[in-house]
């Protein structure tokens, strides 16, 4: 028998060659990249939960401030009442704060039509540090039409408060309730 010299591999030779190297490192580095991409993207996207919570959280802390209000400047306070009724004073028609009002003494729903705040402030007056970066902004109007065919509600006896929220990684989320005339 024959002995094959030492070095000289035979027709059995395992291994791989060098373009099949270079193919299967180029492969593995598109797939690698595109895995990457992948994950930046999740990465992202995983904190658009916690900013909507966040923001639910700030348009809902608004709203309840502003719900707590009275219908109408022409409202006695604590509801006896109510503007537009007979032998009573219309209700506004101008929206927004009257003159000389300031946010510590807005004693109506519509005096926080036009209320952009950026950072948000509680009702209290003080900046929400927790919020940088959000901006609120409140709109205000009658709404009476939105319900008109379901009850036939007349126009000055609702007020759609809607509330926007800004996040600082951009987005807006919107918000909005009714307040009633009764």
């Amino acid at each position: 028998m024959p002995v094959e010299p030492r070095g000289r591999l035979g027709k059995t030779s395992t291994g791989f060659s060098l373009i099949e190297l270079i193919v299967t490192i180029v492969v593995t580095a598109i797939a690698l990249t595109a895995l990457g991409v992948g994950l930046l993207t999740a990465s992202r996207n995983s904190a658009d939960p916690i900013v909507s919570m966040r923001a639910a959280t700030l348009a809902q802390a608004y709203l309840d401030e502003i719900l707590s209000k009275r219908f109408d400047e022409n409202n006695a306070s604590g509801g006896v009442t109510r503007c537009g009724e007979t032998g009573q004073p219309a209700c506004t028609v101008t929206l927004g704060a009257e003159a000389g009002e300031t946010r510590a003494n807005y004693d109506d729903v519509d005096d926080y039509h036009g209320l952009n705040e950026s950072p948000p402030i509680n009702a209290l007056g003080t900046a929400q540090s927790n919020y940088d970066g959000f901006r609120v902004q409140i709109s205000v109007g009658y709404a009476g039409s939105d319900f008109n065919a379901g009850f036939g509600l007349l126009q000055p006896a609702l007020k759609k408060i809607t509330v926007t929220v800004t996040a600082p990684i951009g987005g807006s989320f919107v918000f909005a309730a009714y307040r009633g005339n009764f």
